[in-house]
């Protein structure tokens, strides 16, 4: 108000990053929104209605939300995480949310969704195994060289 009254352009912002905060506390007001019946909801009530995989991917969703929010926290207080042991947490949390990923697509039958891991309920498919090398073995034929007869009179 001071600024308004003392003259100066009004289309001046007051003070530096007050725009960004109003937006990051708009943004975590909408999430909050959409917590709450989650929130509302209590947990054993909540689990009694999901599978164990998908109890183990809220677990897993919660331990990495509160890391993540830990690990913002302390970017803002200019802590170096390279070196942290929340770094660690992190990893660890997300190597069983790929595990969990692995059983998940192994329950549906299909192949995993990453080329790194190993194929789950792979088979061999014999008559076309058979076709691959019949015709392997045919173009290495044609590569060697032909016999010649040798007329005998």
């Amino acid at each position: 108000l001071l600024i308004l009254s003392s003259g100066i352009n009004a289309e001046w912002p007051l003070r530096p990053g007050v725009g960004t905060f109003h937006d990051f506390h708009n943004s975590l007001k909408s999430v909050e929104q959409l917590l709450d019946p989650y929130l509302d909801t209590p947990l054993d009530e909540m689990y009694d209605l999901l599978s164990p995989i998908e109890q183990a991917k809220s677990e897993l969703v919660t331990a990495y939300t509160v890391n993540s929010l830990y690990w913002s926290f302390l970017t803002t207080q200019g802590a170096k995480l390279e070196q942290h042991p929340l770094k660690k947490e992190m990893e660890r949390i997300q190597m069983y949310m790929r595990k969990v990923k692995l059983l998940e697509s192994a329950l549906k039958g299909v192949r995993p969704p990453t080329g790194n891991n190993v194929p789950v309920n792979q088979t061999v498919d014999k008559y076309a195994a058979a076709r691959f090398i019949k015709r392997g073995i045919g173009q290495e034929e044609d590569k060697l060289p032909k016999k010649r007869k040798v007329d005998e009179t």
